[in-house]
């Protein structure tokens, strides 16, 4: 019987992609009665700007090809970011994924060492070991999950080829601090290691507490139009590369064409609608602190370090399986066993959209009953 050549190995892989696990939001049917605190969409949902532009798509050109490089994009961008000199440091793709998967190809050879902390995004190292890269996190120890400087000084200090940073950390929804990483990053220099941050969470913090800033060459910052800007189904995301040998490698590397015409057109009208941006951040910051309050009246729950103004949180139930007893109370989350060293004892919650926000907080205290 045929038998080519393939790299069998991932079929051995016990671990999944959050979005092809049965169990995630993505596969399942939330219904009117489930509460949707899953995915890490915008609660608010898509921006102003964006809808009135999809009323005009039928004047779309669909049948020609998009912008090879989309410079208007890439220039919008580093406008936002408040330094235009960084268009020519900016790399697209289809949804910051796609960024990181070709990072993956360049910085990660089998055999290569990628470093990070678990629990953390799980399809960064599994599609690093999927590629036959060797992946050592460093534990979060709970129940506060912290990641702090000594943490990441730890998984520095292995000296990997890679140090993979989310920045919001999901699951968690913490921020290490900017300072912080300027040491790990600097470290990391002197040691000849990558250093790639993760801010696909990013747009839900000032634009002055992001790593774009940061002038080392060997860091990567990837970013996304999924989260706060509420364009995950347009799959458009971004890297800012400021080493030019990667930079045009990674250029000569990916695919042209890496984001759509509605991919590109939606983009911008979104980073038109600052107000938007500022009322999502406003509205996150309020259900938080509301859902935040609520958990700590529950007994046997502990909720992991977080930020005041990320959409995620991280929380444990001591005696049981937190995400059944969520979705029996209707409140539908991301399961703990989608990521790495967790078990379902354990979910992510994201901040539900405003209608649906007191009863989040009603059904919440109703754990009690459940403990």
């Amino acid at each position: 019987m045929w038998k080519g050549r393939l790299p069998r190995h991932i079929l051995e892989m016990t671990h999944e992609s959050y979005a092809k696990r049965a169990e995630s939001q993505l596969h399942r049917s939330p219904g009117p009665l489930l509460v949707n605190c899953g995915l890490g969409t915008n609660p608010l949902g898509v921006p102003p700007t964006v809808r009135r532009l999809l009323k005009s798509c039928h004047k779309w050109a669909v049948c020609d090809y998009p912008p090879p490089v989309a410079k208007g994009l890439t220039g919008a961008i580093a406008r936002y970011l408040g330094d235009e000199d960084l268009q020519d440091r900016i790399v697209l793709g289809h949804g910051s994924m796609d960024v990181l998967i070709t990072l993956t190809r360049l910085l990660l050879p089998p055999g290569s060492l990628l470093c990070g902390v678990s629990p953390q995004f799980t399809d960064m190292p599994l599609q690093a070991m999927q590629g036959n890269a060797r992946y050592h996190p460093v534990l979060l120890k709970g129940p506060r999950f912290e990641a702090d400087l000594e943490t990441w000084k730890r998984a520095a200090r292995q000296r990997p080829h890679v140090l993979y940073i989310d920045r919001p950390h999901n699951p968690t929804g913490q921020v290490l601090p900017l300072k912080d990483l300027e040491v790990i990053v600097a470290e990391c220099l002197d040691r000849g290691c990558w250093v790639i941050v993760d801010e696909a969470y990013g747009d839900y913090l000032p634009s002055e507490e992001s790593a774009v800033g940061m002038e080392h060459p060997n860091c990567i910052v990837t970013r996304s139009f999924s989260k706060a800007w509420g364009l995950a189904g347009m799959r458009v995301g971004y890297g800012v590369i400021r080493d030019p040998e990667l930079f045009q490698i990674f250029d000569m590397l990916q695919p042209p064409f890496g984001v759509s015409l509605p991919g590109i057109e939606a983009a911008l009208a979104a980073l038109e609608d600052g107000e938007f941006l500022e009322k999502t951040r406003e509205y996150v910051q309020e259900a938080k602190a509301a859902m935040l309050d609520a958990m700590a009246k529950i007994k046997n729950l502990e909720v992991a370090a977080t930020h005041p103004s990320t959409p995620i949180m991280m929380v444990h139930h001591r005696r049981g399986n937190l995400f059944e007893m969520l979705a029996h109370l209707g409140i539908d989350s991301e399961p703990g066993s989608g990521y790495l060293d967790l078990d379902d004892s354990t979910v992510r919650l994201r901040v539900p959209p405003p209608e649906e926000l007191e009863r989040a907080v009603e059904l919440i205290s109703r754990l009690n009953g459940l403990s």
